[in-house]
């Protein structure tokens, strides 16, 4: 109730903590458990979107990134997340990073629906960091 009543209440911290503590009282094979990683995984998620609405890019990136950690198994959420993390992290210009987190992505998620916009990224992140060849290449992947 906790957990559910803080996501609706825009508490995502405390829905996390509250999840958190569900998932340590929830057996392994209950039914119920993947839902509740969802939702722990959106709980970061929103905390995610929450710091890039402030424009606190760097929280943004690292509530994003941590989702695979605590939820590896809420794929899509998961999936979105490292997407959004990579798009942080540019408009930090920590280039490196970036090209690093959306290369993940890529070859993670190669069928995913936002695989030609991390493409686009990636070519742009090589671009802005001098790696004229490599961004050569990411605009030749775009164009095939």
């Amino acid at each position: 109730m906790v957990a559910h009543a803080s996501f609706d209440l825009a508490e995502y911290p405390q829905a996390e903590s509250a999840y958190a503590r569900v998932l340590e009282l929830t057996p392994q094979n209950d039914t119920k458990r993947e839902a509740f990683v969802d939702n722990l995984a959106a709980s970061i998620y929103k905390q995610g979107e929450q710091a890039n609405a402030g424009q606190d890019y760097r929280a943004a990136a690292n509530h994003f990134l941590r989702i695979k950690k605590v939820a590896p198994t809420a794929a899509k959420i998961v999936a979105a997340a490292e997407y959004d993390a990579g798009a942080a992290l540019i408009r930090l210009e920590d280039w490196n990073a970036a090209a690093e987190v959306l290369e993940s992505f890529r070859h993670t998620y190669p069928k995913h629906e936002l695989v030609r916009e991390a493409t686009k990224q990636i070519a742009l992140v090589y671009k802005q960091s001098g790696q004229v060849s490599r961004a050569a290449s990411e605009y030749e992947r775009i164009g095939r």
